[in-house]
């Protein structure tokens, strides 16, 4: 069965309303993110800054999981140094990756490479014997996601290379999760849909040459930036979303996710730039959630990630 499990940036000026915003998102599985390294060491932090165990994201969290919902902790990201680069050996990382997987009761490890720490050799090795070792290590069942950037060519040789390294080092991964958006080359108004579907063809043939169970759609994730994207004039539209969410539910893919879910929100007056609060389009909230299958309570004012101090 295929899970919408959209991104939360637990990163953004608190207070932010986790369980506030979840519980009216309707969403039964969240990917917090990001944790990266606090002052490039071998110690996690949200956005390196925020102690894991900081109360304003441990409350929430355990709020959201006693209500049932699924919780997925995802490492790296765009910003900051990613945890791989900052610990000197697999097993003290395996370590950092445990600390905050179980603080959490995560259900599912994503590990998000973009920039730097795809392209660099000695921090994937490291990142895939460490993830190896958690799923070992792990009393419970741990699935393991790899997010990567993605072109309408589909992977990168250096996404490819990531993914071959963590099966190499004998990562079961269970999805390959693809961030559909900031192309580089800016996609025309109405074909932000239509531009994932090719990417996520280019992908599903280049990962079906890998063999095994990679070759399933199922084993394919997909991540839209909703509404106003990072690059000028890309813009992911509610059409976007419906003419997405039918390709994948033909397709069975086995993840899909939104960046993120503090954006699946208008923006109050006329911001029209990729806010981390806001989507930028005219739509109500939550509605973009509600298409990838959250059960969204209907007619809500925005409700306001962070507070106006």
């Amino acid at each position: 069965s295929d899970v919408f499990s959209p991104y939360v940036d637990v990163t953004l000026t608190s207070p932010f309303d986790l369980s506030g915003v979840a519980a009216d998102a309707g969403a039964h599985s969240l990917t917090l993110a990001f944790v990266t390294a606090s002052t490039g060491a071998c110690e996690p932090g949200w956005g390196g800054q925020t102690p894991i165990n900081a109360a304003a994201v441990m409350k929430p969290a355990a709020r959201l999981r006693a209500a049932g919902v699924a919780l997925h902790v995802s490492f790296g990201g765009a910003q900051g140094s990613d945890l791989a680069r900052g610990c000197s050996s697999a097993s003290s990382l395996e370590a950092a990756y445990a600390s905050v997987l179980d603080r959490y009761h995560a259900v599912a490890a994503d590990f998000d490479l973009e920039g730097a720490a795809l392209t660099d050799r000695a921090t994937l090795a490291r990142l895939s014997r460490a993830a190896a070792e958690l799923q070992a290590h792990t009393g419970r069942p741990l699935a393991v996601s790899l997010t990567l950037p993605v072109s309408p060519e589909g992977l990168s040789s250096a996404a490819l290379e990531a993914v071959r390294s963590m099966l190499a080092a004998g990562v079961h991964l269970s999805t390959v999760n693809l961030l559909a958006m900031d192309y580089g080359p800016a996609i025309a108004r109405g074909r932000m849909g239509a531009t994932a579907i090719t990417a996520m063809g280019a992908a599903h043939r280049q990962l079906s040459a890998l063999g095994g169970e990679l070759s399933r759609w199922s084993a394919l994730g997909l991540t839209a930036m909703v509404g106003v994207n990072d690059v000028s004039g890309e813009i992911f539209t509610l059409a976007d979303a419906r003419t997405l969410v039918s390709f994948v539910a033909k397709k069975g893919l086995g993840l899909t996710s939104i960046w993120s879910l503090a954006r699946d929100n208008p923006c109050p007056g006329s911001n029209s730039g990729a806010d981390p609060t806001c989507s930028g389009v005219s739509e109500p909230p939550y509605a973009f959630s509600r298409v990838f299958g959250a059960h969204a309570k209907t007619g809500l004012l925005p409700r306001r990630a962070v507070d106006g101090n």
